[in-house]
């Protein structure tokens, strides 16, 4: 069996020991779960990236109709994918110094917005891979995904609905979180270390196991 992974920093491996120049790490979680399932293993993500450019990729090897286990982390919602002048994605993240991130984040940057466009990326995704019985992990970066209090509409609702019982969580947890709580190591950029991904490996296939043997 295949396994494909896609997200962002997280799922390629930022500031793993064995992660050099564009080549992903061998020891994140999901390469980690590959290994020890017997699967061989490609990695689509991309430190930085946003949910929609997440989508994109996801998408592209679904439409090749290949078998394969896809195990997805979304990230945070305010991150904004754009296709530039060049034809290549680019994603505009908080915190940047650019004039256009400045343009973005206080003239057309909001939650609401974000979580619905968001929501409905991940329903797509979710959609393409049950109609194709792919098997898949989803996990998520960003709480702010299903929070219900602020800066939401009855459509957000709705789709946080839908969405949720296809997440998987690491014990109740985001994966930084989890680690976290565990007090495993992490880098200065929070990226969980080594010791995170291999016992976040156990526990994404127990889960794994668990919600295949059973009907969605």
């Amino acid at each position: 069996m295949l396994v494909k992974s896609f997200g962002c920093s997280f799922i390629f491996g930022t500031d793993l020991p064995d992660q050099v120049a564009n080549s992903s790490s061998q020891l994140t979680w999901p390469a980690v779960f590959s290994q020890r399932q017997g699967h061989h293993y490609r990695c689509y993500a991309q430190g930085g990236i946003g949910n929609l450019s997440i989508a994109d990729r996801v998408l592209a090897e679904v439409s090749k109709n290949v078998t394969a286990v896809f195990i997805i982390g979304w990230t945070w919602i305010d991150r904004f994918d754009y296709i530039d002048k060049n034809q290549i994605w680019s994603t505009i993240r908080p915190g940047s110094d650019s004039d256009l991130a400045k343009t973005y984040y206080r003239e057309l940057h909001s939650e609401t917005r974000d979580k619905l466009a968001s929501l409905m990326i991940i329903r797509t995704v979710i959609d393409s891979l049950r109609e194709r019985n792919f098997p898949f992990i989803m996990t998520y970066q960003d709480e702010l995904l299903f929070d219900r209090t602020y800066n939401t509409t009855p459509a957000i609702t709705a789709l946080q609905d839908y969405v949720e019982p296809y997440m998987t969580q690491f014990e109740g947890q985001t994966f930084l979180n989890w680690s976290r709580s565990k007090g495993y190591p992490e880098s200065a950029d929070w990226h969980p270390l080594e010791q995170a991904h291999a016992a976040g490996a156990e526990l994404m296939i127990r889960a794994f196991d668990k919600q295949n043997t059973n009907d969605r």
